[in-house]
C-alpha cells in the first residue's frame, strides 16, 4: 500500500479504538513518506486515549520541532519564571473551562497572569485563582505586545507542565461563582420538592455525534421524583412533547457565569460532552456525562471515571450510535441511587 493508504487506514482504526493497530499505520506511513506531523498529531491522539500522556508530548516535542506553522500554537518553550504570561482560549468553551485549572500553577511562578477568552466567559474566569485579570477580544479590548512576554493557547498548559494521569490538577472545585449570583439563581427556581437534574442535550455543530435526539431523555423525564431543568443554551421546547414537566433556566442566563450559578443550585447535570459537562465538573457538581462511541481523547478509553473531573461519571456507547441504551443505563442508576437513600437533595458546596 502506499503511505497515504496507511494514514487513512489508521485513521479508520483509530475511530474503531483499534489503537494498537492504528499505532503501527501511523508510524508505517511515516516511514514511507507521509507527513510526519499528520503523523505525530495522530499518534498524539492515539497516546492520550491511552493515558500515555509523556508519549503524547514527545509528538507534540516533534511537531513544535518542525517549525510548521500552526495558529493555535503560540508558546516557544521557554520558560515562564518571572514573565507575565498572555493564555489566550482559541479552542472551544469546554476546552477552556477544562485547561483554566493550570492557571494557579502557572500564577506561582509568573509575575502575571492575563487570560483573553470567549465573551461569554470573561466574567466567570475573571475569578479564578491566578488570574490577574480576564479580557476578550474585539475593538474595545485589543492586547498591545508589550502588555505580556510569553503567550500561551490554554491547550498549550497540559503539554508545558508535562502532564501525567498521575500528576493532573484534579482538585475541584476550581472556578467558583460570587455569594450574589447564587442568590440570584436560586430565586429563578422554584420550591424544591424534589430532586434537581439539570440536562444538556446537544454538543456544537462540528461534532453532531456528540448530541442526543431530545427524544431519548423520555425515560429521564418521566419520572416523578426529580425536578428537571433544561440546561441546552438555544432550546426551543415548544414543539417538544415531553412526558414529564421541564423547565428552561438557560433563557435568564446572561454569560456562563450565570449558568454555572444555576449548576450550583442543581443536584445533579447529566449532559453529552459539551460546554456544560466541563463547568458542572470544574465547579465540583455530580455530573453524568454521555459519551459517543468515538468519544474524545480527553475521555480516554473504557473509564467509568475521568481523573479531570472527579465528580464525573460517564456513560459511553457500547456501539456508535446506540444512544438508548446509554440513557436506559442513565435512568436505572438513578433508580439505584432512589433505593440507597441518595435522592435528598445535595446542597452547593459554596
Amino acid at each position: 500500500m502506499r503511505a497515504v493508504d496507511w494514514y487513512h487506514r489508521g485513521q479508520k482504526l483509530l475511530q474503531q479504538r483499534c489503537i494498537s493497530e492504528a499505532l503501527e499505520c501511523f508510524h508505517t506511513a511515516q516511514q514511507l513518506g507521509f507527513n510526519a506531523n499528520r503523523c505525530a498529531a495522530s499518534r498524539w491522539e492515539c497516546w492520550m486515549l491511552s493515558g500515555k500522556f509523556e508519549c503524547a508530548w514527545a509528538e507534540s516535542d516533534q511537531i513544535a520541532a518542525s517549525g510548521a506553522p500552526d495558529q493555535h500554537r503560540f508558546w516557544d518553550g521557554r520558560p515562564w519564571n518571572g514573565k507575565r504570561v498572555m493564555v489566550r482560549c482559541l479552542h472551544g468553551l469546554g476546552d477552556t473551562i477544562q485547561f483554566i485549572r493550570y492557571a494557579p500553577m502557572l500564577r506561582e511562578t509568573c509575575s502575571a497572569l492575563t487570560v483573553q477568552t470567549h465573551p461569554q466567559l470573561a466574567t466567570l474566569l475573571a475569578g479564578v485563582a491566578g488570574v490577574d485579570r480576564a479580557s476578550t477580544w474585539g475593538p474595545a479590548h485589543t492586547e498591545k505586545a508589550s502588555d505580556w512576554d510569553i503567550q500561551m493557547e490554554v491547550t498549550e498548559l497540559p503539554r508545558a507542565f508535562r502532564t501525567t494521569v498521575d500528576s493532573l490538577p484534579a482538585r475541584v472545585p476550581y472556578i467558583r461563582v460570587p455569594q450574589e449570583r447564587l442568590d440570584w439563581a436560586a430565586k429563578q427556581f422554584p420550591e424544591r420538592r424534589r430532586l434537581r437534574i439539570g440536562i444538556s442535550w446537544q454538543s456544537g455543530p462540528w461534532d453532531p455525534d456528540r448530541s442526543i435526539p431530545l427524544d431519548h431523555f423520555a425515560a429521564i423525564f418521566s419520572r416523578r421524583d426529580h425536578q428537571v431543568f433544561s440546561l441546552q443554551k438555544g432550546a426551543d421546547l415548544g414543539s417538544f412533547q415531553s412526558p414529564g414537566p421541564v423547565q428552561e433556566l438557560e433563557r435568564y442566563a446572561s454569560d456562563v457565569r450565570d449558568t454555572a450559578a444555576f449548576i450550583l443550585n442543581l443536584d445533579l447535570v447529566i449532559s453529552v460532552d459539551t460546554m456544560t459537562a466541563h463547568l458542572a465538573g470544574a465547579l465540583g457538581r455530580p455530573v453524568w456525562i454521555l459519551l459517543p462511541f468515538s468519544a474524545n481523547w480527553r475521555w480516554m478509553l473504557g473509564r467509568r471515571n475521568t481523573p479531570w473531573y472527579p465528580t464525573a461519571q460517564l456513560f459511553r456507547q457500547a456501539q456508535p450510535g446506540d444512544w438508548s441504551t446509554v440513557i436506559a443505563e442513565a435512568a436505572a442508576t438513578l433508580d439505584s441511587l432512589k433505593r440507597v437513600g441518595l435522592s435528598s437533595p445535595v446542597r452547593p458546596s459554596f
